[in-house]
């Protein structure tokens, strides 16, 4: 039997004046992968700018769908998985059909030009998920079995600045702050791990890609008549959850890289890798170019881990200092 999905969507752009300008369109998605369902899907945005202040007021709606994972969607789907569930519902059910995500997504902003020294943008946005796709990994391979969530929420702000070029200088600073929360049952997956938190219906929780503070820079100088350019960025993530039981937390103490772990917290430990990059436009001309580049990620080697002992992730490191070089030619 063949199964299969397919989608449509029209979408224009419509300007009134030189102050309103409205983005709208609609789609529509039909998946049959074990499941058939469809969806028509709403999609609205405005900005009206304002010439004499340089702002722009901003909003959007979005109404997304999205099919299960295709990667084993069968095993995890399958009444032998839902059996090894520790995810049990009154019935005595683990699980069950993995359903495709519907979200409803919105975004309010502003955008501010200060002078011609900084543009600021701040933006507040909010979504509201059922069915929310978060696959589970296999004994922490890069074996993923699909999964979904009952529903989930999230919202956040997001706040930048950008500096543009000036005498070769350029620059950009940003922050965001956001909260999620899931609830249950969780639908699909494999789940054979002995630390796995107990999700039962209406069970509320953190899921473990919420990432509370996160912030950024870069800073930029090129020299044009010599072709020269350096980077120098850093960004700062406070750190997800752990994802488990209390009493779980004695035994994830005893493994290899729990120091970068704050178990009080039952968050790994934030982290603040710092990169420079620099380069150089060697030739250019009618027949070739020719550039070079160095790239340095985490420029001091600081040891961090993105998530640990994590049911449904597993477990990840953070890379070393890493050195890349690129030379570039173009022929024409």
């Amino acid at each position: 039997m063949t199964q299969g999905e397919f989608a449509l969507y029209i979408q224009d752009t419509f300007s009134f004046g030189e102050e309103l300008t409205l983005d709208a369109g609609v789609r529509f998605d039909h998946t049959s992968l074990l499941v058939s369902e469809s969806q028509f899907s709403p999609r609205v945005a405005a900005v009206y700018y304002f010439p004499e202040s340089r702002t722009a007021l901003r909003g959007s709606y979005n109404r997304l769908f999205m099919s299960p994972q295709v990667e084993n969607l069968l095993l995890a789907s399958s009444e032998q998985a839902r059996a090894l569930s520790p995810f049990v519902t009154p019935e005595g059910k683990g699980g069950a059909d993995i359903r495709p995500e519907r979200q409803h997504a919105f975004e309010v902003g502003v955008s501010q030009d200060v002078g011609s020294a900084f543009r600021l943008d701040i933006a507040h946005w909010w979504r509201f998920v059922r069915n929310y796709a978060d696959p589970n990994v296999f004994f922490g391979t890069a074996v993923i079995f699909p999964n979904s969530v009952a529903e989930g929420e999230a919202q956040g702000v997001d706040v930048r600045i950008d500096i543009p070029e000036r005498r070769g200088w350029s620059g950009y600073a940003s922050y965001s702050n956001s909260r999620s929360f899931q609830i249950g049952p969780i639908n699909g997956g494999l789940f054979l791990e002995d630390e796995v938190i107990e999700i039962g219906p209406g069970t509320r929780f953190t899921p473990d890609h919420d990432q509370r503070n996160v912030a950024s820079f870069g800073v930029s100088y090129q020299n044009l008549p010599t072709g020269l350019w350096v980077t120098f960025s850093g960004r700062h993530e406070s750190g997800t959850p752990l994802e488990v039981d209390e009493d779980e937390l004695v035994e994830l103490m005893q493994r290899r890289g729990a120091e970068r772990v704050n178990f009080d917290r039952q968050r790994v430990k934030g982290r603040t890798p710092l990169n420079l990059a620099f380069g150089a436009d060697l030739r250019q001309d009618d027949d070739i170019a020719f550039s070079a580049r160095l790239d340095i990620r985490n420029l001091t080697g600081e040891e961090f881990a993105f998530n640990f002992g994590n049911p449904f992730s597993g477990t990840h490191f953070g890379h070393p200092r890493l050195w890349r070089v690129e030379l570039s030619f173009s022929f024409r």
